[in-house]
């Protein structure tokens, strides 16, 4: 009996701990009932529909847009998840706006059997990493959406085809695909917004409810508050989906001369002071890298001497690697050993550098996966350095690098702007402009790796400074809210990152929701789905 009590003590003095901790998030959602009373929803016959997603300000966001466009359409709101469990406090915050639960692992069930069927045709296939790119259903590419989230959910470098798992994943995927399809067919979809599209979760949803010509969208919190249709490539190239990459990067120059003649002498001069600011040590929010990966530190790391010093960036090896529309290689450990094995063949001194992301604690079992693959690159090619991920790109460039090899990543333009050669061999945020180098084969590639202290790039500075704006401004410039649902004092707060995924934020939305900011957020909205297309 003693045993018992204790146990119902210690059961209550979990529920009250909760009950005090949820405090803010109940007092949120009292605010959305009463803000969205949503009376009528339920006879609605079209829907607008969300990804259940955890993040406390995209919620806030989600809130101001979804009962827009909700009332807009003359449709109810409803949320989807189909992977993991649906968490209840999240669940509850949706529904307090309106969004009830809608799509969900439960609508893949009376699919499974077809999808197992399925699964057991396509996996004798799949004899190379790149069959699995290239796994499609009823015509639609799911393959690359396979092969990152067996990457991303399992922390895994390199897919192996013998992994049970990826059976299974397979079989989560057209399970999702079925029930999407099934949705669709009974539902009319007015407008879908989604949070991530490079994994199974969302990344089929979206496909779907693009081939369906649902009005899709993204909605990016921060500064500005702004919202952005997903369109698909419109130089006919064939690809029938929006680049996973949200901006339309492929574009980027035509759009620069949209501008007014004074918007693109603005624009260069702001870049260019944004430049000078991060090359100098400041921390650049842009980039959204902690801490700066240009900060002084007087002490050597790439070796002194006449050989020509190379360096590779490295990627996340266990995130999203299909982030962009294409690359050479099916994931990021295939690339480094086709490089790596041609650098041994060259007299340069080659550097590997690990991407910054993978110093961060906070990620654990991700950074175990990349701390695995580069124990085993030092294994296999024992005559490359391998530099910290906190190295400073600084000092590196004081040290003097003769080339720079990555696959699509964002160090590119820096580099250029201090006159080192990039290569790249995959699709990437530069790829409309040449100060970097674009391999377009892998004889190409090959080409460049055993050539790299000689290659020929012609670089225009303002060209970068022309793309920095475009890359991290642009859209904030033409499509970003002058008012935002959320108080812009909280990111300028130095412990912004774990404040708004601290319950408690939610004081701070209930306090910055005042009449102004409301109809300020109201006519944004307005504005932008008044927009023609």
């Amino acid at each position: 009996m003693t045993g018992l009590v204790a146990r119902t003590c210690q059961h209550a003095t979990r529920v009250a701990k909760r009950w005090s901790a949820e405090a803010p998030a109940r007092r949120f959602m009292a605010y959305c009932r009463q803000r969205w009373p949503h009376r009528d929803s339920t006879s609605r016959d079209s829907v607008v529909l969300v990804g259940l997603f955890t993040s406390y300000p995209l919620i806030l966001c989600y809130a101001y847009v979804m009962n827009h466009l909700a009332e807009r359409s003359g449709s109810r709101i409803e949320s989807y998840q189909f992977l993991g469990s649906v968490n209840p406090l999240i669940n509850r915050l949706f529904e307090a706006f309106g969004a009830r639960f809608g799509l969900g692992a439960a609508d893949t069930a009376p699919h499974e059997s077809r999808a197992r069927a399925q699964a057991a045709e396509i996996m004798p296939g799949l004899k190379t990493r790149w069959d699995v790119m290239q796994i499609t259903v009823d015509g639609v590419l799911i393959g690359d959406q396979i092969y990152d989230s067996y990457l991303r959910f399992y922390n895994e470098p390199t897919l192996r085809l013998d992994d049970p798992r990826l059976r299974e994943l397979l079989v989560q995927a057209l399970g999702i695909f079925h029930a999407t399809r099934a949705y669709l067919s009974r539902t009319r979809v007015s407008a879908f917004i989604t949070d991530d599209f490079s994994y199974i979760n969302s990344g089929i949803i979206t496909r779907l409810m693009f081939l369906a010509k649902v009005p899709c969208y993204a909605v990016l919190f921060g500064e500005p508050f702004s919202l952005m249709r997903l369109d698909p490539e419109p130089s006919g190239a064939g690809h029938q989906f929006p680049p996973p990459a949200i901006y339309p990067y492929y574009a980027f120059p035509q759009l620069f001369q949209k501008l007014t003649e004074t918007e693109r002498a603005d624009a260069i001069e702001k870049s260019r002071r944004a430049l000078e600011e991060r090359f100098a040590g400041k921390f650049c929010p842009l980039v959204k890298v902690a801490g700066t990966t240009y900060a002084a530190t007087n002490e050597r790391v790439l070796d002194d001497g006449p050989a020509p010093r190379i360096l590779v960036m490295l990627h996340d090896f266990v995130d999203s690697p299909h982030g962009y529309r294409s690359m050479l290689f099916p994931d990021f450990v295939e690339w480094l050993d086709f490089l790596l094995e041609r650098a041994r063949k060259t007299p340069f001194r080659w550097y590997v550098k690990p991407h910054p992301c993978t110093a961060d604690p906070s990620r654990a079992a991700m950074n175990l996966a990349n701390d695995k693959a580069v124990v085993d690159l030092k294994r296999r090619f024992p005559e490359v350095t391998v530099l910290s991920a906190e190295t400073s790109n600084k000092q590196i460039l004081e040290d003097g690098v003769t080339a720079m090899f990555t696959v699509h990543g964002t160090a590119g333009h820096e580099y250029a702007y201090h006159g080192v050669p990039v290569v790249y061999c995959g699709d990437n945020p530069h790829i409309a402009y040449d100060f970097n180098i674009h391999a377009k084969t892998l004889e190409e590639y090959e080409g460049y790796i055993l050539n790299a202290d000689r290659l020929q790039v012609q670089i225009d500075k303002r060209a970068i400074e022309e793309f920095f704006f475009m890359n991290y401004y642009h859209h904030a410039h033409v499509h970003g809210s002058p008012v935002n649902p959320i108080d812009e004092r909280i990111f300028a707060d130095p412990d912004c990152e774990s404040r708004i995924n601290n319950v408690a934020i939610f004081n701070d939305f209930i306090a910055a929701a005042t009449p102004e900011r409301e109809r300020g957020v109201a006519a944004y909205l307005d504005r932008y789905f008044s927009q023609p297309g």
